[in-house]
């Protein structure tokens, strides 16, 4: 996948510019930020924490060449989705060493840019695959499809089980918006912040470039704190940057190690953007 580098264009092809990997972050405080659902799944990717936040699930199962694909879980906010996708034979046997799908791709109709990491778990009976995906415009409503070309053996490219893999779910958008209207100077770039999202997967700040530099996108990037309601404070660092339909949009998800944030959304008080505070309770 493209890469973005600060200051090159951006053509609204939904290239994406990726500041780090994902882990998982709890917070050993009373009251805690970061919280996940409890599931094989998600505990494959970011390890074991056992706590609740809103997520879809999905039923829909496809089956070819005696491959069980289905989309398990997925978590969407406003253009950011994290999304599930595990592939078991229908005869339950184990997958061999070095099993991996080939050519997982995620399609969505109005343009996604996404990274995706997949893993064959340790009993080797599944190998499930994680999208970290953005949009451009609001996924709400849309239909997301996932695509695959083969089940092969890693190392000697042998194909174990021929495709095409493809199935596709409905995402619903979990966040909470809140208009704002902030703006941004640093040197001779100025932008003006319009909305603010928050979810279980971060924080999301919306806007566009005051400064007529529409074609690249912004080198700056806001200090971004998020306030509970037990008055805990905790600095969140950028996941993203990338295009959108009215301009570009920041995602915040992580720590100040570069470790994956989830936030319980009920335990938001304030945002800080630099030294504004935003009240979103």
């Amino acid at each position: 996948m493209d890469k973005n580098k600060s200051g090159k264009k951006n053509f609204m092809n939904m290239k994406k510019r990726i500041i780090t990997g994902v882990s998982l972050l709890v917070i050993a405080t009373s009251t805690t930020v970061a919280a996940a659902q409890h599931t094989d799944y998600f505990n494959e990717f970011f390890g074991g924490i056992a706590n609740n936040f809103v997520k879809d699930t999905h039923d829909q199962v496809v089956i070819a060449s005696g491959i069980k694909m289905k989309i398990v879980e997925s978590i969407s906010a406003e253009k950011s989705s994290l999304v599930i996708v595990s592939f078991e034979k229908e005869d339950e046997t184990k997958f061999p060493e070095g099993a991996a799908v080939s050519n997982l791709e995620l399609d969505l109709k109005d343009g996604a840019s996404y990274m995706v990491e997949q893993r064959l778990t340790e009993d080797r009976s599944k190998i499930i695959a994680m999208f970290d995906m953005d949009t451009v415009s609001s996924i709400e409503g849309k239909s997301v499809t996932v695509k695959a070309d083969a089940i092969v053996d890693d190392k000697t490219g042998e194909v174990l089980a021929g495709g095409p893999f493809k199935n596709k779910f409905t995402a619903q958008d979990r966040s909470n918006k809140f208009d704002i209207d902030v703006t941004l100077t640093q040197q001779n770039e100025e932008v003006g912040l319009k909305a603010l999202y928050v979810s279980a997967i971060g924080i999301e700040l919306e806007g566009e470039r005051l400064d007529g530099k529409t074609s690249y996108l912004p080198e700056i990037g806001p200090i971004v704190k998020v306030v509970t309601k037990d008055n805990q404070i905790m600095e969140l660092s950028m996941g993203s940057i990338s295009t959108t339909d009215i301009g570009f949009k920041w995602q915040y998800s992580l720590d100040k190690n570069g470790d994956r944030v989830f936030l319980d959304k009920s335990n938001v008080k304030k945002i800080m953007i630099n030294n504004q505070i935003i009240d979103i309770d």
